[in-house]
């Protein structure tokens, strides 16, 4: 893996504040195996302060951390409060493949660097994370705030992710349990044609591509909690009961969690995503690859090079 993020740090987003001038947040969420919830919990709390609350048998709160309430919970509805119609055995059976999860608020800057913390701590005490089964494909989530709803920055970012994902996976291959699982499909190249091609794109317009051209929330990228934090009435009509999670963010789903490998860092994974920022306030390479793309280079085995051409095998055009 290389590793460019040599401080081990996050970066700082390109575009860091809102266009109200507020520092943009971001919430984490971890999915992991090895520990159950309640132990989870307790080293989250040792890590980051706070105390344990449990609020239902697979989910507990640790409230008051230094980086606020976070939640610690087993990743499915059959677990949750009101939906528990499967017995405790069958739960704890399918523990191989349904992690543990927890779930950080929104997060600002200078709070990020101690999810670090708390990932060292998880992988001492012998938390696994998404090479540990063929079936595991767990991940870590990102959800950055975006800077504004009408903010053209937003559409670019969304255009950016689409002319990079394919580089993104060869450059820091997935494991392959999440290559398999359908969690993070890749966007097919016919919707990053129709986002290119749209006249006058926003989030109205984007709204009608992604129910023509995606399947659902499993893609590395998903937008629907955007689309529906904008327009919750028109979402409920054209998406109907498909649940989102409505924000005003990025869920970032494509990042692997390799909590159990000792060279591996949140801060790496994170820089999938920051490059893709970096690529859509980079005037002159996003223009140069949308051009690209257009004129036919993203149909075929050679788009990978093309980006790689514009902004450096390892992404060292826009790590500046």
């Amino acid at each position: 893996m290389n590793h460019l993020n040599d401080e081990r740090g996050f970066r700082d987003l390109p575009r860091p504040e809102t266009c109200a001038g507020q520092p943009r947040r971001c919430g984490i969420e971890i999915e992991f195996s090895g520990m159950d919830e309640e132990s989870a919990a307790q080293i989250t709390a040792r890590t980051l302060g706070g105390r344990v609350s449990q609020k239902g048998p697979h989910l507990h709160t640790v409230e008051d951390t230094d980086i606020g309430a976070i939640g610690v919970e087993l990743d499915t509805r059959y677990a949750k409060p009101g939906h528990q119609l499967v017995p405790e055995s069958v739960l704890d059976a399918a523990r191989v493949i349904v992690p543990v999860e927890i779930i950080t608020a929104p997060l600002p800057p200078e709070q990020w660097d101690r999810v670090i913390d708390l990932t060292t701590a998880l992988r001492d005490a012998g938390a696994k994370g998404t090479s540990d089964s063929l079936f595991a494909g767990f991940g870590i989530h990102f959800n950055p705030e975006i800077t504004g709803f009408d903010d053209p920055f937003l559409i670019r970012t969304i255009i950016a992710y689409g002319l990079l994902e394919g580089w993104l996976r060869e450059w820091r291959p997935l494991n392959v349990s999440r290559r398999i699982l359908p969690f993070v499909d890749p966007w097919p190249a016919h919707f990053i044609d129709a986002l290119l091609l749209a006249p006058e794109l926003d989030l109205t317009k984007m709204a009608g591509l992604v129910h023509s051209h995606l399947s659902g929330r499993n893609y590395g990228l998903d937008l629907l909690p955007i689309l529906h934090a904008h327009d919750p009435k028109g979402f409920d009509v054209m998406f109907g009961a498909e649940a989102s999670g409505a924000r005003p963010a990025f869920h970032v789903r494509l990042p692997d969690c390799r909590l159990d490998e000792p060279a591996w860092s949140i801060a790496d994974e994170w820089d999938r995503w920051w490059l893709v920022e970096a690529l859509a306030a980079d005037e002159v390479r996003f223009d140069a690859l949308c051009a690209a793309w257009r004129n036919g280079a993203g149909h075929g085995a050679g788009w990978t090079r093309v980006v790689s051409q514009h902004i450096g095998q390892n992404g060292e055009g826009l790590f500046k």
